[in-house]
């Protein structure tokens, strides 16, 4: 897999030159030099990258800092449509960040629900947390959220007291330490969660009644009460486009002259395909940290970042 590297030398003032497409090692090359005309030394390596956790080859990795991207199929997204029953469980969906940092340098990164993305190329923003009109998602709740140890997601994070509507949400998604500064220990693998519930409707609560009386040879009564409750759920379904009516009528007359006829309607709810689901996009934008409590955070691998200074 072909990786990008991108330099940066440190004198009084940072320079940097990047290069990408060059050299095939995952990493981002830092060098420091004082004020002695001397060759710069070699500080550290920095590689940030994403993938699907199906498929860890397909990790693609940024050659100058800026974000990547990992894409969340439709077609996972309309599974939710599939989950019946009572409180069904949501759709998981996982993906990981990975990467490293060398010598004094660290790595963080933030997490954002981006877009959707449709099959013509359509684009809707969700950076206001909430999904397009007529889409699965825009009935669902999507939950984005750091997996916890051994890859586990079963602890769907809560909304939020202040989530407003928002079905879009992001949990812990800013400034997340992938790597601290001077940790290195090689690439370090983050798993993440995408759970994904339908907003049905409260599901139905029937109350059932039975009770018997009887009378025994001897003229004495005795009876008997049970109740239980069973609980309806709905099939989770996108808002119908209309209803399509049907009518027939037919008539016929006898040999003998008898005339008889008959007329019949019958209707069917129409509902919208969900097979074109668009498709979700998140970013994952790397910042690099530094021991050195006077350098800030930088937001590119590139002319910018003193943190390997």
């Amino acid at each position: 897999m072909m990786r990008c590297v991108s330099r940066v030398a440190a004198a009084s003032v940072v320079a940097g030159l990047l290069a990408c497409g060059v050299v095939s090692a995952a990493h981002a090359l830092w060098s420091a030099a004082d004020a002695e005309p001397t060759a710069p030394v070699a500080m550290g390596r920095v590689a940030f990258g994403a993938n699907p956790a199906a498929d860890p080859e397909a990790a693609v990795y940024t050659p100058d800092g800026g974000p990547v991207e990992v894409r969340i199929p439709g077609a996972t997204i309309a599974e939710v449509l599939g989950h019946t029953g009572i409180a069904p469980d949501p759709v998981i969906w996982r993906f990981q960040a990975r990467g490293y940092a060398e010598g004094i340098t660290g790595l963080a990164f933030d997490v954002a629900a981006a877009r959707q993305v449709a099959a013509d190329g359509t684009t809707i923003a969700l950076d206001d947390g909430y999904a397009a009109e007529r889409t699965v998602l825009r009935y669902s709740t999507m939950r984005v959220y750091p997996a916890a140890a051994g890859g586990d997601c079963s602890a769907v994070p809560a909304l939020p007291a202040d989530a407003g509507g928002r079905n879009v949400l992001v949990y812990d998604g800013a400034g997340h330490v992938l790597q601290a500064p001077g940790a290195y220990g090689g690439e370090t693998v983050q798993d993440w969660c995408v759970a994904i519930g339908y907003n049905a409707p409260p599901d139905g609560l029937y109350r059932n009644t039975a009770s018997a009386v009887g009378t025994g040879d001897d003229g004495r009564q005795a009876s008997a009460l049970s109740e239980w409750i069973t609980a309806v759920g709905y099939p989770p379904t996108l808002d119908s486009v209309g209803e399509y009516a049907n009518a027939a009528e037919t008539s016929g007359t006898a040999v003998d002259g008898t005339s008889v006829s008959d007329a019949a309607r019958w209707a069917a709810v129409l509902y919208p395909d969900a097979s074109g689901e668009p498709d979700v996009i998140l970013t994952l934008d790397p910042v690099v940290t530094s021991l050195r409590p006077d350098v800030a955070p930088g937001d590119h691998f590139g002319l910018e970042s003193a943190a390997a200074d």
